[in-house]
């Protein structure tokens, strides 16, 4: 019978422990991007352009990488990828900004292999931060 406890409480500590080395591990993975921008003093102007939308291709909490429009009549978004500050994005979603201004800049790695959960090169790259 004293075995069997031993065994019980050895088994259950394994759990516990495995669960609190998995919750470490989310934690120190989480992406907050809010370490990645590097804000301005003063806000300026983005590129000295009174209205200008962009369509959101990546969702990063409250924030989201954006293209913007790079031909109105046809309704293309290739154009600089910004990164724009504010709350409920969604995929593919337009956002127009009357007098947009410049924030700051952010700077994330691209993906360009993945190995065992382990992101192997990549380029960094450094885009504009649009306020809301």
């Amino acid at each position: 019978m004293k075995n069997f406890i031993i065994f019980i409480v050895g088994f259950l500590t394994g759990i516990i422990l495995t669960f609190v080395v998995l919750l470490a591990v989310y934690a120190a993975n989480i992406n907050n991007n809010e370490d990645d921008i590097s804000y301005f003093e003063t806000p300026i102007s983005y590129e000295n352009k009174k209205s200008t939308s962009f369509q959101v291709f990546q969702v990063l909490g409250n924030t989201a990488l954006a293209n913007e429009i790079s031909n109105k009549k046809y309704e293309l978004y290739n154009g600089k990828t910004v990164l724009l500050l504010g709350n409920n994005f969604y995929t593919d979603q337009i956002v127009k900004k009357v007098y947009p201004q410049q924030v700051g800049t952010y700077t994330y790695q691209t993906k360009q292999k993945e190995i065992l959960g382990t992101t192997i090169g990549g380029d960094n790259i450094t885009v504009p931060v649009i306020g809301q």
